[in-house]
């Protein structure tokens, strides 16, 4: 059932359901380090409520906030200005709207989220785990303190998103289309169209008359957003490893004897012996067999009867032939000489007749010998312990009011200064700028800082620690006219050229939707073009190239027969017209197993939308309202005043 769960969460109705989005993002860093502040609901009316539940100015423009910073992961260059325009502060509340309304709902059908269960959930988070690979409460407070978040809302969150995975699985888990209502949507993918393809490239226009300084302006302003840099950060970090900890992780004389001592069965002589075997459940039978070993059958032959074969085993200590035979049989070979044969004796699984094929001997590791292997074990741990050490105070002190330079200092730490970088960890006035890949993190976190947050320790590598702070925020903004007029000018004659070949792709579309041939229209544009090419295929071909099949073939599909559309031509390229000559209706009998495919593919769309009905009736039940004068308020405080 979570499989299915899983499945359709990546529809957009369902994605919209969810007030816990990444979570588990937050925790390990994904969305920046300025966590999410309390997560609480705050006061004052607030700007919508489901329910008796009111959600607050405060909580959206946080949950927004890490919504931009998660978003950036995918977009680098989107700001607050863009992601309110785009719909995701409207995207941010109705998932709070959502999440709040299952709430409600669940409380008032008497439904729970254990303690266990999210307790569950928590401990699932890796960013959690502590130096065994474990949940680690203590590392769990660590996280959520780094990140600002309160762990009574987590929790809350946590159990919200659980409620609402059980409400959900078994609304959409049932939806099952008709076969018949399928077939029809089936044959359309098997349907094949042909028709031709008109190119009319930029590069027939590249003689137009250069702009004059007056259109070069007005390209510039027109086009701004095209010579914005995006906002950049500056940061100073220094970076330490286990190295830094120099000649203190090399242990003394007496570690490493202890260490000897410690460990004497991993450097004592020990013995280790191979056998074959067979487990036979009836002990007569089990008797027949041995019998017929001593007699001088081989080990096969003597099992044939029972129609059984013997099981050969590697060199195994006591400890592991124990586990996997039983005590008895264990005792029984580390007694016996190697070629010896014995049994039957009894075991967990039944009877057991063995042969002592290898004894391998392993001689004892004097102190000198296994000196080398110790010494290094015990220098990597001491350097592992002494760097978490020095983490763990360097945090102290920050937590004690420390600045980043008392810090730096006290730890003997050289620093750094990065120049301003994006989001992607680039610096757009020296493009040969980079940045060692395993620092993008403390450069995405540094995107939810702000300048004066305390400096933070983040782990960057196994063992590599930086330790850094956001110096300063570089606001977005266009880069000068003058600086850019070269680039300006090459831009500005694509851009008309392109101008120029999508008016000729429109007068050749308009005139094969007269009834012009495509030849004839291209042969009348008064530009010289490419040849006429042929086009054709069938849709579930494009539909397994996964959005690789050339647009132009795609655009066959939404075109009907004797008609054309043009489509942009990939990198400025131009405009191609697509014309349809063909249509051939598919055949579902070449197609086994593709009603099935589709009956499924419908069935889990058919799931979203139940899930989106029930989700409607749900907050239509605990009553859902909103204020549209402060929900405006958010958006603009969000963008600057920019609504």
């Amino acid at each position: 059932m979570l499989k299915i769960f899983r499945k359709y969460l990546t529809s957009p109705p369902v994605l919209a359901l969810f007030a816990v989005i990444m979570l588990a993002f937050i925790v390990t860093g994904v969305g920046g380090s300025g966590g999410i502040g309390n997560l609480a609901s705050g006061t004052g009316g607030g700007v919508a409520k489901a329910g008796s539940i009111s959600i607050s100015e405060v909580e959206v423009e946080r949950r927004a906030k890490l919504a931009l910073d998660s978003n950036r992961a995918q977009n680098p260059t989107l700001d607050m200005a863009g992601f309110v325009a785009g719909g995701g502060v409207d995207e941010v509340l109705d998932q709070l709207v959502n999440g709040r309304a299952v709430e409600e709902f669940a409380a008032a059908n008497g439904m729970v989220a254990s303690k266990k269960l999210v307790d569950g959930q928590i401990a699932s988070i890796p960013a959690f785990n502590g130096p065994t690979g474990q949940f680690d409460r203590n590392t769990f407070l660590g996280v959520l303190s780094q990140r600002k978040i309160n762990e009574g809302e987590l929790r809350a969150d946590f159990a919200r998103e659980a409620l609402t995975r059980q409400l959900l699985i078994p609304v959409s888990g049932g939806a099952r289309m008709p076969a018949n209502l399928v077939a029809p949507y089936a044959a359309l993918l098997v349907e094949r169209r042909d028709g031709k393809m008109a190119s009319v490239p930029t590069a027939a226009f590249a003689s137009l008359q250069a702009p004059t300084d007056a259109e070069l302006t007005a390209f510039y302003r027109t086009n701004l957003k095209n010579y914005t840099v995006p906002e950049r950060r500056i940061l100073r970090y220094a970076v330490f490893d286990r190295t830094s900890v120099g000649a203190d992780a090399v242990p003394t004389e007496a570690e490493i004897a202890a260490d000897y001592k410690s460990n004497a069965q991993l450097y004592g002589a020990s013995q280790t012996r191979g056998i074959t075997q067979a487990v036979i459940a009836d002990q007569a039978a089990a008797n027949a067999v041995f019998a017929r070993i001593k007699g001088g059958a081989s080990f096969a032959d003597a099992l044939k009867p029972l129609g059984l074969e013997p099981l050969t085993l590697p060199p195994t200590d006591r400890a592991g032939l124990t586990k996997i035979s039983g005590d008895a049989v264990a005792a029984a070979v580390f007694a016996a000489p190697k070629g010896a044969v014995g049994g039957p004796l009894r075991s967990p699984l039944g009877f057991v007749v063995f042969r002592v094929d290898q004894v391998v001997d392993k001689a004892a590791k004097t102190l000198a010998v296994a000196r080398t292997e110790i010494v290094t074990r015990l220098t990597t741990k001491k350097a592992n312990d002494l760097v978490a050490d020095r983490v763990a105070k360097m945090q102290d002190a920050i937590d004690g009011g420390a600045t980043f330079d008392d810090v730096a200092k006290t730890n003997g730490l050289t620093v750094s200064q990065s120049p301003a970088l994006t989001a992607t960890a680039t610096d757009p006035d020296n493009v040969a700028y980079k940045l060692p890949p395993e620092y993008a993190g403390m450069v995405r976190d540094a995107f939810g800082a702000e300048p004066d947050d305390d400096p933070q320790v983040a782990t960057i590598a196994d063992g590599k620690f930086a330790f850094w702070k956001l110096e300063k925020v570089v606001p977005s903004a266009a880069r000068p006219f003058a600086m850019i007029r070269d680039g300006l000018l090459v831009d500005y004659k694509i851009d008309r050229a392109k101008q120029a070949a999508k008016r000729v792709a429109d007068t050749i579309a308009a005139a094969v939707n007269s009834g012009t041939r495509l030849a004839q229209a291209v042969a009348a544009a008064g530009v010289k073009l490419p040849p006429v090419q042929p086009l054709g295929g069938r849709r579930l071909e494009i539909l397994r190239d996964q959005g690789r099949a050339p647009p132009p073939l795609a655009l066959m599909f939404a075109i009907a027969p004797g008609r054309a559309k043009t489509l942009a031509a990939p990198n400025n390229g131009g405009w191609v017209v697509v014309t349809v000559d063909k249509v051939e209706p598919g055949n579902l009998a070449e197609a086994g197993g593709l009603v099935q495919s589709v009956q499924q593919a419908l069935s889990r769309s058919a799931g979203d939308e139940y899930v989106q009905q029930f989700m409607n009736a749900v907050r239509t039940q605990v009553g859902v309202k909103r204020d549209a004068s402060k929900i405006s308020a958010v958006k603009r405080s969000l963008a600057g005043g920019a609504q």
